[in-house]
């Protein structure tokens, strides 16, 4: 019988502390976590941080220069692929950039989305899982200044958004002061080359998954943007998309028989509340202390099914797994419900919630 490789997936990850404490794991509350990601064939998480002895502060509003053997903590943790193609990863200059890239590799994490240049951050990774060929790409839509690569410049694999307010002038009279409503579109470029690169990996794998830094960090709102580009991602040729950024689970979408995934949360979340502003505790107070892990299962012709635990931080900031039918439930039914609105049908088996697509194989390929 064919066996079929197990990616496991876990958000954002904002780390200060270290993991381990002479040869223990600092935090026995995240071994269970840790337990369920390890039971698959490959890890994957968001590199929210960087791994540097010093740098720079850019006028990121939060940003954090974390020791560098934390990153060797990660790898002894068991992740072995991170996105970096994030909003963070840049904030104390390029040369701390490249610095945590080389940490990372130096741990056993191959990151993704970044580079010395454009050509690099884009640049796939390949894995051999399970005798299949996972193919990896990563790129930001959060793009402060700077940090996007360049033929010259390190940093981020950028996707561009052009965005703007809608006016409307009899409606601002009626409700003067309300809320104007601001539209996004990718900028076609950007998409073009993004779908250039799932089109010229799709021969070379059996699977391509595509993550994507998107969206908003406070809240599961959507901007107008990310659903165009998840379909785009998919009608190109990837089997998932993997989103990151919102602080909070942010839903599954199913679309022509394959998955794209909104975000699941934050994974560890050790935002520094002792010095924080006031503008930084404002930030800090609507993250979500619920997020999500799961394990996601590929067939022959994509993801057969993806099965999701709902995690909770403690005060150390490390998300425990809830193993409580009962605890687990509330986050587990509005992730539920979220998706069902984007056409995912979702089944909570104890702890536990599970999406299957039946119909991946008879999915159309790459048009």
């Amino acid at each position: 019988m064919d066996r079929y490789p197990v990616l496991a997936a876990a958000g954002d990850i904002v780390i200060r502390h270290r993991l381990f404490s002479e040869g223990a794991i600092a935090y026995p509350g995240y071994e269970s976590t840790l337990g369920y990601l390890r039971r698959s064939d490959l890890v994957w998480g968001s590199c929210e941080v960087q791994f540097a002895r010093k740098g720079y502060r850019t006028d990121a509003p939060i940003a954090y220069l974390s020791d560098p053997a934390i990153a060797g903590d990660l790898g002894r943790a068991g992740f072995e692929i991170m996105t970096v193609a994030t909003n963070h990863t840049c904030d104390f200059g390029p040369e701390a950039f490249l610095e945590t890239l080389e940490h990372l590799r130096d741990a056993g994490i191959t990151p993704v989305g970044g580079g010395r240049t454009v050509n690099e951050a884009m640049a796939p990774v390949v894995r051999d899982v399970a005798g299949r060929r996972i193919g990896f790409l990563a790129v930001s839509c959060l793009l402060p200044p700077d940090y996007a690569a360049t033929d010259q410049r390190p940093g981020i694999a950028p996707l561009r958004v052009d965005q703007w307010a809608e006016f409307h002038p009899v409606m601002l009279a009626t409700e003067p002061g309300a809320p104007l409503k601001m539209r996004s579109r990718i900028q076609t470029e950007d998409l073009e080359t993004l779908v250039n690169a799932i089109r010229k990996l799709r021969p070379d794998v059996d699977y391509l998954v595509v993550s994507v830094h998107w969206g908003y960090g406070r809240g599961d709102t959507q901007a107008e943007y990310q659903r165009p580009l998840g379909h785009a991602i998919i009608d190109a040729g990837a089997d998932l998309v993997l989103g990151n950024h919102p602080h909070s689970p942010a839903g599954l979408e199913t679309y022509r028989g394959r998955p794209i995934l909104y975000s699941l949360g934050n994974h560890v979340a050790q935002q520094d509340w002792a010095n924080a502003t006031p503008v930084q505790k404002e930030i800090f107070s609507q993250i979500d202390p619920w997020s999500l892990v799961c394990r996601i299962e590929f067939s022959q012709g994509g993801v057969r099914s993806i099965e999701f635990c709902a995690t909770e931080c403690d005060a150390e900031g490390m998300p425990n797994l809830i193993t409580s039918k009962d605890a687990s439930r509330p986050v587990l039914e509005r992730f539920r419900r979220m998706s069902a609105n984007m056409g995912t049908a979702m089944e909570i088996e104890g702890h536990c919630a599970i999406a299957r697509f039946a119909e991946a194989e008879a999915a159309p390929r790459g048009s």
